[in-house]
Parts: C-alpha cells; sequence; structure tokens
C-alpha cells in the first residue's frame, strides 16, 4: 500500500557531497544514427548493459541509468554532466543500425580535461553485439586501470542470452516497464514473453515477467491472475540462474505480495549479496518491511536505495512516512522537502511523469504547501485518469 498523503522524501545524504576517491563513470545513453531513426530501444539497451556490467565492478562507482538517461537526446556539456553526476569519466557513443549491420562507436572521455582517455569503432552485424559489448566494457577497464577479481571479471562477461532475436526482444521489453503505467507494463511483459519463445533458458526475460505482472497486480487491480504468473516466471528466474541477483530480488517481491516477508527476505538478502548496487533489492525489500510493520529496517533499507540511486524520486517520496512512523517528525519534514526537490528535476525532464507528480503532490501538502500540492494532483489526474494506483494516491491527499 501505499499513499501520497504519507510520501515524502528524504535522502539522508548531503547534496554536495565531496567527490570520492577512486574511479567513477557515468555511461551516456547512446545516439540513434540509424537512418529510420526507429533504434532509441536499443540505443538504450546497450549503455543500460554496460551500466549494469560495470556496476558489479566494486572499484568503479558507477552512475545510475536514470541518473545518466536524464541527458538523452540533449546537446550536453561533458564537463557540467560529470560535474552534476560527479563522476570523472563518461562513456558516449552512437549506433548506427541498417538490417543486420551495426556500427556502434564509443568513446571515453575524461572530464577534468575534455581529453579522450579511448575510443574505438566497431563495424560488425547483430550477431556480434555480445562481443563488442564485452569488448567495449573491457577497454574500459584497461583504460581506467581498474583491477578485477576473477568473480568481477566473469559478471562482466556474462552473458544472459546468446540469441540475438531474444535479446532484442528484452531491450525492448525494459524500455516499456521503465514507463510507469498498466499499459507499458503490459507490452513489456509481452516483449518479455516474446523473448522466452526464442530462448527458454533466458532468466533475465524471466524476472523480467515476474516484475511486470507484480507491478500490473500492485498498481493496476490487483488481479489474480497476474500474481499468479509472477509467482511461475520468479521461479522459472530462479531454477535457470540461482547467482542472478534480479531472479532474487523478482522473487522477494512476488514473495511480499502473499505476505511471506520472511522468506521474501531471505532472497531480498541474497540478492543484496550478488549484487550489492541493485536498487530494486533494497526498494523491494524497503517496501516489504513497511508493509510488514518493521518500520526501522524500512527506513535503513529505503536510505540505502536513495544511496545506491539519489536521483530517484520513489524511495525519497515514500521515506519520511516511515519516519513519521517512528516518531521522527523533523527528520520527515527534511527529508520531504530533499524529495519534492527530487521530483522537481525529474518533472523538469519528464513533465508527464503522472506519479511522480501524484507522490510529490501528498509531500508537498505534508509540509504546507497545500496550493502547489493541489496543482500537482490535478496534473497527475489529468495525464493518467484511469491508473488505479495514481487515483487511491490523490484520493488521500484530498481526504487530507
Amino acid at each position: 500500500k501505499e499513499s501520497s498523503a504519507v510520501s515524502g522524501v528524504a535522502p539522508v545524504v548531503e547534496e554536495a557531497e565531496e567527490e570520492e576517491e577512486g574511479h567513477s563513470i557515468a555511461v551516456l545513453p547512446f545516439a540513434d544514427m540509424s537512418p529510420e531513426k526507429d533504434q532509441d530501444y536499443f540505443c538504450e539497451g546497450i549503455a543500460e548493459e554496460l551500466i549494469n556490467g560495470l556496476g558489479r565492478i566494486q572499484d568503479l562507482r558507477v552512475a545510475s541509468r536514470s541518473a545518466a538517461f536524464q541527458y538523452k537526446g540533449s546537446a550536453v556539456d561533458i564537463q557540467e554532466v560529470g560535474s552534476s553526476l560527479n563522476v570523472k569519466t563518461i562513456l558516449e557513443g552512437s549506433v548506427r543500425k541498417a538490417g543486420n549491420q551495426l556500427r556502434i562507436t564509443a568513446q571515453l572521455i575524461n572530464i577534468d580535461d575534455g581529453y579522450r582517455l579511448w575510443s574505438d569503432r566497431f563495424d560488425r552485424t547483430m550477431e556480434d553485439i555480445f562481443a563488442i559489448q564485452d569488448e567495449i566494457a573491457e577497454s574500459i577497464v584497461k583504460a581506467l586501470e581498474v583491477k578485477l577479481s576473477p568473480k568481477e571479471r566473469r559478471a562482466i562477461q556474462n552473458v544472459a542470452t546468446r540469441d540475438v532475436e531474444a535479446y532484442d526482444y528484452y531491450l525492448r521489453g525494459r524500455k516499456f516497464f521503465y514507463e510507469f503505467d498498466r499499459k507499458n507494463w503490459e507490452f513489456a511483459r509481452q516483449m518479455y514473453e516474446r523473448a522466452i519463445e526464442l530462448d527458454e533458458h533466458y532468466a533475465l526475460a524471466f524476472a523480467g515477467i515476474a516484475d511486470s505482472c507484480s507491478f500490473l497486480f500492485m498498481y493496476a487491480g490487483n488481479a489474480g491472475a497476474d500474481r499468479d504468473r509472477a509467482e511461475e516466471a520468479s521461479r522459472k528466474a530462479l531454477e535457470l540462474d540461482p547467482e542472478l541477483a534480479e531472479s532474487h530480488a523478482s522473487r522477494g517481491l512476488v514473495l511480499s505480495l502473499s505476505e511471506e516477508y520472511e522468506r521474501a527476505g531471505e532472497h531480498f538478502d541474497r540478492a543484496i549479496e550478488l549484487n550489492s548496487k541493485l536498487f530494486e533489492a533494497y526498494y523491494f525489500y524497503a517496501r516489504a518491511c513497511a508493509s510488514e510493520g518493521k518500520l526501522d529496517k524500512a527506513a535503513e533499507l529505503y536510505e540505502k536505495a536513495i544511496e545506491v540511486r539519489p536521483e530517484d524520486y520513489q524511495a525519497q517520496l515514500l521515506l519520511p512516512q516511515i519516519l513519521r512512523g517512528l516518531g521522527r517528525e523533523e527528520d520527515a519534514v527534511a527529508a520531504s522537502m530533499r524529495g519534492i526537490e527530487a521530483a522537481r528535476r525529474h518533472l523538469e525532464l519528464n513533465p508527464n511523469d503522472a506519479r511522480a507528480l501524484s507522490l510529490g503532490a501528498g509531500s508537498l501538502v505534508e509540509i504546507g504547501e497545500k496550493e502547489e500540492g493541489l496543482e500537482w494532483a490535478v496534473r497527475a489526474v489529468t495525464i493518467a485518469p484511469h491508473e488505479t494506483a495514481l487515483m487511491y494516491n490523490v484520493a488521500c491527499l484530498y481526504s487530507m
């Protein structure tokens, strides 16, 4: 359950942190140079795969997908981006896809002086996409002189599927999944289903199905069929790859929907053990603990989720209600203020994000900004008048 009435925002980290020592990188979404300009999902997918792979390296701090992707489609000043994301290097590139032919360019830029640390061009076919991603990741590691453990080297070279068409459907699914509404979760599930029709051993696609169905169950009407499919798909994902953090996070989410909190916690803990930078593991776990009434644990996990992905507005807008439940009113107000600012930044680039508006509206009302809060609520309802969860959040706001 959630409500804008108790939404707020609160990273417990200062916004102007000192730049951390060590290696750091932001992977920007690749530019679509294809003749038809229809490879947006593919360009994002390549960048996301690199973010996920590089993110498993302990000695390399990697900006999250949502942080890096906010610069998509805009002319950016590399040094400004580096300063904003608090990273020392930027990876940018382009994709030109015509039929089965690929041309991918990539360059790694040093923020301090603007010089390239590495660049290359790959003229290959679609069948070579996995090898290209491996080569780019290896080149980044070499250019930054990052030392890898054997486990980390295996992780960045791990390919979830060797079927190029299945991979293409998976990337399409991820593109839809990040759009927070029922229609897009249904589209995402369809794409993941097509992926597993082509590769029945594709654990990540099964985890994607589980997450899509879990979200449909939580936010779009509580259909038992959606939860049943999430249950089935999460079991299959774990069976296929028990060492995949995403499989455990998906399984934990499904179990929490049935209030099997102890078993869910075991899977969330395992997901974090396998990938300590996986935002969803902390975020889903926090929500489960909140539902169970373990508020201290929920606050700790929301704060960890914010640390892993500081620009995400959802964890920040849900934390204050936990702090209020713990009697930490002063902390809750401060958290709400920070969360609202995160929502404002998000809405500058995504003005039609109804979820950000509805959650942010609740936080604004909580801190006394009633007029602006109601304005955000009206915008949310206008944009998405048929989204069940959004209607619930806005109803709570009006009851306040």
